[in-house]
């Protein structure tokens, strides 16, 4: 008895070690850009691509000139490392006096971070 208990404490163990280290947090990788070269006035699709963050609860969300605005986003899904990814889009009009961004939150981050579209 006293050694199936002792095999039953290793394997929570092992268990533990293999969980901890597939868990590890890994700050995500955010890119924001356009489906379309930058046209002002013309319909575009506006993405954030968030990558290789862990753990996987992650909050996303589309700015314009400050603002909340709808966005729809991909299943969530994950590499072989266990870090994940996932993609966010919504259809724009850009204007150039519009300011379009993403706010991140994430455990890895001390407070949300804001990601800009870029344009040139």
């Amino acid at each position: 008895m006293a050694k199936a208990k002792e095999v039953a404490l290793w394997c929570v163990l092992v268990a533990f070690c293999i969980y901890t280290v597939k868990t590890e947090k890994r700050t995500p990788s955010v890119q924001v850009f356009t489906r379309y070269p930058v046209e002002f006035g013309k319909e575009n699709i506006l993405q954030c691509y968030v990558d290789g963050f862990h753990p996987p609860k992650i909050s996303v969300t589309l700015l314009k000139n400050g603002k909340k605005m709808d966005c729809q986003q991909s299943d969530l899904s994950f590499h072989s490392n266990w870090a994940f990814f996932q993609l966010f889009h919504a259809n724009v009009t850009i204007d150039e006096k519009d300011e379009y961004a993403f706010r991140v939150e994430h455990e890895t981050f001390s407070e949300p971070k804001i990601f800009k579209l870029e344009v040139y």
